[in-house]
């Protein structure tokens, strides 16, 4: 976390901690030049950290103007800092320009008079208590600046933060403050460089700190290296007529990091930034898809975004019909089904004209109709679109009775029958054989039923129902019959669901 320094800094740093530990040693007049040498290399090392800051501090002048949300409360933050170093920097300047005064000002080359001067720095740093304040300032500005920093990040700063107020080491019986250590009986050239250290610290202090809050408007951020076009419909199914809306978008994301993905309660593997989630789909209608993504940000912090979507699924398009086939049957209830590709079953309508139809909604795309007038129907087709009701099609029905029955004495339809078997019926039935409609019957409302037997007379009786005449001659004949016996049924009358009573043909059995 410490901030890095190139060699120059490096130098100036180590003639520095020389230079001091040889001003100790009472060392000659050279070093006094020595020291100027140093100070004029911490002025150059000054500028060029200001023109460096210059540049941060523009950085986020220009991140400022794109996203002033985000950016602001740091660049509060450097705005702070700079403020906190450019009046410390000049509160430390006052200091040098009153030790110069003090040493007998500039000569005509700018340089200081009296750099051996002794006395100056001990009477503005000791004497006029110009030292201890001095300490205090910049144990307030570190303070200061630290507090700025992420709490997080604040404990690494307090170790590397260029600038230190450090106790002086003591030696010898007496205690040394801060400021005797630093400025007491000191030549002014070598408190001029000190307090130019001084300033040198505050420097590097700025850097590093607005270095960091630059670093935070996008530390948090995600790196995102791929683009890609995506496009959003506004349905995923459509008929002809419909508006179709698309909505196109850039997407950024990163190929380097996949993220976590749940769809519909199951784990998806992501690769290269992206997870791809299949599944066969079933049953008509509309289904929707959920789940969540989660993504892990340079931070550490997890970001989860939850999503759904729906979609349709319609039966095949594909329609395949017996055109014979398309027969409605008075007084039946005729089922019909009905779809639409790219229509949820449930917005689909449907009417009836002709036949003297009508037709009932019984669930998403199943109606049942009823007709009573023989001829022709047809069934209209609509449906909500967008909000708006629009005819999808129409289909043509023939209209038919119901078909006649077959009539049976027992199971058997044929023109003979055995004796034992026709004993042991009760009477006529009428049954409709191979009809579509299951559990459609006919009732038997009369007839007239003759038997003509050898050696007996000719017996003859009506029946209003499908059992045997209740006539004792023909219930003898029934019980006596026998082969060579002939059985006439006439005038035969049934009645369906339609309540239409028909007429049905004469037939006759022979019993054998």
């Amino acid at each position: 976390m410490a901030l890095p320094k190139d060699p120059r800094q490096k130098m100036i740093n180590f003639m520095y901690l020389v230079l001091t530990a040889m001003l100790a040693m009472n060392v000659s007049a050279e070093i006094l030049n020595a020291f100027d040498i140093v100070n004029d290399s911490i002025r150059t090392s000054n500028n060029s950290i200001d023109s460096k800051n210059t540049v941060t501090y523009k950085q986020f002048a220009k991140l400022m103007a794109s996203d002033a949300a985000k950016v602001g409360p740091l660049n509060e933050k450097a705005n702070k800092v700079k403020s906190l170093s450019a009046a410390a920097y000049t509160y430390i300047e006052n200091l040098k320009n009153e030790i110069i005064k003090e040493s007998g000002g500039l000569n005509e080359h700018k340089e200081i008079k009296g750099k051996d001067n002794l006395d100056a720095a001990t009477r503005v740093m000791e004497n006029q208590k110009k030292g201890p304040a001095l300490e205090k300032e910049l144990a307030e500005l570190r303070k200061s600046m630290l507090d700025l920093i992420n709490p997080k990040d604040r404990a690494a700063f307090e170790a590397n933060l260029p600038l230190q107020i450090i106790e002086p080491p003591q030696k010898g019986p007496a205690k040394k403050t801060w400021t005797t250590y630093h400025f007491n009986m000191v030549p002014s050239i070598a408190a001029i460089t000190i307090l130019g250290k001084f300033q040198n610290d505050i420097k590097n202090s700025e850097a590093m700190i607005i270095d960091k809050l630059l670093k935070e408007v996008s530390e948090d951020d995600f790196v995102f290296d791929k683009l890609e076009a995506f496009v959003s419909l506004n349905s995923k199914n459509f008929t002809a007529g419909q508006t179709l809306e698309a909505k196109v978008v850039m997407g950024a994301y990163s190929s380097t990091v996949n993220p976590t993905i749940i769809i519909n309660g199951q784990p998806v593997t992501a690769s290269e930034g992206k997870g791809v989630y299949t599944t066969t789909v079933g049953g008509i209608g509309e289904h929707t898809i959920s789940g969540v993504v989660e993504l892990v940000k340079p931070n550490g912090q997890k970001v989860t975004s939850p999503f759904t979507e729906t979609y349709k699924v319609g039966a095949s398009a594909t329609s395949i019909s017996a055109d014979k086939m398309n027969v409605l049957y008075i007084a039946l209830q005729n089922p019909i089904t009905i779809t639409a590709a790219g229509v949820p079953a449930e917005k689909i309508q449907a009417s009836i004209s002709g036949g003297g139809g009508s037709i009932t909604k019984k669930g998403p795309g199943e109606f049942i109709v009823t007709v009573s007038q023989t001829g022709k129907a047809t069934i209209n087709v609509s449906a909500e679109v967008d909000g708006k009701v629009k005819s999808l099609d129409s289909k043509e029905f023939r209209v038919k009775q119901i078909p006649d029955p077959v009539m049976k004495i027992g199971f058997n339809k044929g023109s003979t029958m055995k004796a034992a078997d026709f004993k042991a019926q009760g009477g006529l039935r009428a049954d409709l054989e191979d009809f579509l409609f299951e559990g459609v019957k006919y009732s038997v409302v009369g007839y007239r039923m003759g038997i003509d037997s050898r050696g007996r007379e000719y017996a003859e009786g009506e029946s209003t129902s499908e059992y045997w005449p209740n006539k004792s001659d023909i219930q003898g004949a029934i019980r006596a019959a026998k082969p060579g016996d002939l059985i006439y049924f006439e005038n035969i009358k049934v009645k369906g669901p339609d309540g239409r009573v028909r007429s049905m043909q004469n037939f006759n059995i022979k019993i054998n």
